[in-house]
């Protein structure tokens, strides 16, 4: 069961370390991505079994496999599971396979970010799990967590590890090094706060 991690504006209060299990999950873009992947595997099948190859059966077969397993690949990259916990953040594609955990220790703050659906694409790429540059974007798209102070870099763009599955409110976290962090969980509030308490806690 999920706990949410308790809130405190108290920069000096004592705060336990949160274990807190979180989600995220396909948005339309993500769901229309599987199933236009379902779909063409589904008219490929079609064609090889109305005009059959050389290899025999098992082309239509096989090209079923290789579409589905696709579709199940993209899936897992959009709906996954997350802990953050003393660690920092781990996510599990699908829930099931774990990732490199994104480091407490290379984290500095935690901030809400606004990513409007006419941007998605441009602002971080496409959807899902992802490492590679994202746009700054402006800064009043951002909001503080708590008492934080909303961080910018001042770049054009900065080096990220992404998981935003759809547009809207996302959880930034700003790195100490040169590298950020960006997910749009299922509970945008309460995994910021849980991030927020586990950086307070590790002070």
């Amino acid at each position: 069961m999920t706990r949410r991690p308790r809130a405190s504006s108290d920069r000096t209060a004592h705060q336990d370390m949160p274990f807190y299990v979180g989600a995220t999950r396909p948005g339309a873009v993500g769901w229309t991505r599987i199933l236009l992947t379902l779909v063409m595997g589904a008219v490929l099948v079609v064609l090889l079994l109305v005009r059959p190859l050389t290899p025999g059966p098992l082309m239509p077969v096989m090209a079923a496999l290789l579409f589905v397993g696709y579709a199940l690949w993209t899936w897992m990259r959009l709906a996954t599971r997350f802990i953050v916990d003393g660690h920092g953040v781990t996510v599990s594609w699908g829930g099931m396979l774990p990732q490199p955990v994104w480091p407490l220790e290379e984290m500095r703050t935690v901030q809400l970010r606004e990513i409007p659906a006419e941007t998605l694409g441009v602002t971080v790429g496409g959807v899902g799990w992802r490492r590679g540059r994202v746009m700054s974007g402006d800064p009043g798209e951002r909001r503080p967590v708590g008492d934080r102070r909303v961080w910018t870099t001042g770049h054009t763009q900065d080096p990220y590890v992404s998981l935003v599955t759809r547009p809207g409110t996302a959880v930034e976290i700003m790195g100490r090094e040169n590298r950020h962090f960006l997910i749009t969980p299922v509970d945008v509030d309460a995994t910021a706060a849980a991030i927020d308490q586990a950086l307070r806690a590790r002070r």
